[in-house]
């Protein structure tokens, strides 16, 4: 059925924004516009670019903070003051952010090892991340993911349960410790020789983020999911 204020011939329109300073930006559009074409309602999706704090408006639903080099994006952040109005915008109710690898470290509150005056964060997620946990970018990799989430578990693409999904991982970060009973873990990865579950997707309300790169896969879940929060989001504002 559709939402209240909607017929079936009506469209909604949702905005979304890329943090455009490094990473697979271009990447995670196409896979937007791919995964909005598999909702159940009509929409129309308007991604733009953010790089400036007069970038971060209010009707604005989503925004990715995707990967790259984190040191580099907080930089970036800071030189162009927009660290506070970026905070003030991910905490606006009905607001919803994603950040993948180093959008991940950007998003955590507490980073492994960080020294006084270190690398600022935005302190969104109540989680403990490890910079570079699986080693340099040499010791990059791809592996299947474990998806602990019910509402993730559906393989869009073959319309079939599926609690597994392929995982680029690039100098990738992961989530050591969460520290707050309202952090979800969305997905681990399983390592056999280290007899372990590494956490590496995690959601805190309207906040979500990823060790790995769903944009650089044919998988298109995690982008709908992100999709399906931003709705979850306007419903509850």
């Amino acid at each position: 059925m559709p939402p209240s204020g909607l017929n079936g011939n009506q469209k909604r329109h949702r905005k979304i924004g890329i943090l455009e300073v490094q990473g697979a930006f271009q990447e995670h559009k196409v896979a937007l516009m791919r995964a909005k074409t598999c909702m159940h309602v009509k929409t129309e999706l308007e991604v733009v670019e953010v790089r400036h704090p007069d970038h971060l408006v209010p009707d604005m639903d989503g925004l990715i903070i995707p990967g790259g080099e984190s040191t580099t994006i907080s930089l970036f952040l800071k030189r162009n003051n927009m660290e506070e109005p970026l905070r003030n915008w991910i905490q606006t109710k009905g607001h919803v952010v994603w950040g993948t690898c180093a959008g991940m470290i950007l998003l955590s509150r507490f980073t492994e090892n960080q020294k006084d005056g270190g690398q600022p964060t935005l302190g969104m997620l109540d989680t403990v991340v490890s910079r570079n946990f699986f080693g340099r970018q040499v010791h990059s990799f791809e592996a299947q993911v474990t998806i602990k989430s019910p509402s993730l578990s559906t393989n869009i693409q073959m319309d079939a349960s599926d609690s597994k999904c392929h995982g680029v991982f690039i100098r990738a970060p992961a989530v050591l410790e969460t520290t707050s009973s309202e952090v979800q873990v969305l997905a681990v990865l399983e390592r056999t020789e280290q007899n372990d579950a590494v956490i590496v997707a995690v959601q805190q309300g309207d906040v979500m983020a990823t060790a790995f790169h769903p944009e650089l896969t044919e998988d298109l879940r995690w982008h709908l999911y992100f999709l399906t929060m931003i709705e979850k989001a306007k419903e509850q504002a």
